[in-house]
């Protein structure tokens, strides 16, 4: 999967989202929704381009940073590591996109009810010098609903009731768009208003430990 992070900071505290799209759902041997397939509308694709546009199952995730240090000394810049607390992550389906949707308009991720719903534990290391956050999680699904993409009905309790991620980004910068924190959903009710002032490019990959 691919996308954006959305940062209100990189401190204790800050509130974090990603915003992304997933570009290919694979089983043991091949594609589960058979082989060569695209998630991607291939209508939407022959208008507007294969991108976020077009994609047909989104992720918005949710998360607050618990904890950071910085492993510096004197002599040596060294990395900042980040605990996260209370993530949840939502997957959509859309099984008719018209080309509109962009990482800055959450509204447009998040049509209809989640196919998926996990709790997510994630860590992250940023590494300043290479410009680059390395980030691993570990995701259980709370709840999921059937749905169907090119006649195959998917549902995640039967797919990927468990996951592990693996995700790299380059270290978050300032965004001259900032998003409003959308603060009717969890975790984010409690600090009040506010403004994701940073972003940065995300691409990962999840990988079932456990499945049916």
């Amino acid at each position: 999967m691919s996308g954006r992070g959305f940062e209100e900071g990189l401190q204790d505290g800050d509130r974090f989202q990603v915003r992304l799209f997933i570009w290919s759902l694979e089983g043991a041997a091949q594609s589960i929704l058979g082989p060569d397939v695209s998630l991607f509308e291939p209508g939407c694709v022959a208008q507007f381009g294969r991108g976020v546009q077009c994609a047909q199952l989104l992720v918005v995730g949710n998360a607050y940073i618990l904890e950071t240090f910085d492993t510096s000394s004197p002599d040596l810049v060294g990395h900042n590591a980040f605990r996260l607390a209370g993530e949840v992550w939502r997957i959509y389906f859309d099984p008719a996109p018209d080309g509109t949707r962009s990482f800055e308009d959450l509204e447009s991720f998040e049509k209809g009810d989640p196919v998926a719903v996990y709790k997510v534990r994630e860590f992250a290391t940023a590494d300043p010098v290479a410009d680059v956050v390395w980030a691993r999680n570990d995701q259980e699904l709370l709840r999921s609903t059937p749905f169907t993409l090119r006649g195959v009905t998917v549902d995640f309790k039967n797919v990927a009731p468990r996951l592990m991620g693996l995700g790299h980004a380059r270290v978050p910068q300032s965004d001259p768009n900032p998003q409003p924190i959308p603060t009717n959903e969890p975790p984010f009710e409690s600090k009040g208003p506010g403004f994701f002032l940073l972003h940065t490019p995300i691409s990962g990959t999840f990988s079932a430990v456990q499945s049916k």
